[in-house]
């Protein structure tokens, strides 16, 4: 899924599931932000579980899983800041998790590694 599809998509997934209820903006934000591994599928299952939990024709953050709320946390990832995380995380994977390995990979120091690891989430 694009993360620009994610709130029109929602709305409509929303709409079939109950024609009474409406996402907050923070909601939508957070399910804007979320990566979508599972794409339409997850998304369907995350709005049918969220509308469960609506209160007073709202659904709120509060409804959505705690990790789609964390996603609304995070800053969103400049195209270029997207492809240095990709590459890492599938360094990362090549070398079967060890950091040293990954590191010497991209001809980058172990520090420097940790430092984007973490500016990542990865």
């Amino acid at each position: 899924l694009r993360r620009r599809d994610v709130p029109a998509l929602a709305r409509r997934v929303l709409q079939h599931h109950d024609p009474h209820l409406a996402f907050t903006p923070d909601a939508l934000a957070a399910l804007g932000r979320h990566d979508w591994p599972g794409n339409l599928r997850e998304l369907g299952q995350v709005v049918a579980d969220a509308a469960g939990r609506a209160r007073g024709g709202v659904v709120g953050a509060g409804a959505l899983p705690p990790a789609i709320r964390a996603a609304a946390a995070r800053r969103v990832l400049t195209p270029l800041e997207r492809a240095e995380a990709d590459t890492i995380a599938a360094v990362l994977a090549e070398c079967d998790g060890n950091k040293s390995a990954t590191a010497r990979t991209l001809g980058i120091s172990r520090t420097a590694l940790y430092a984007k690891l973490r500016t990542y989430r990865l």
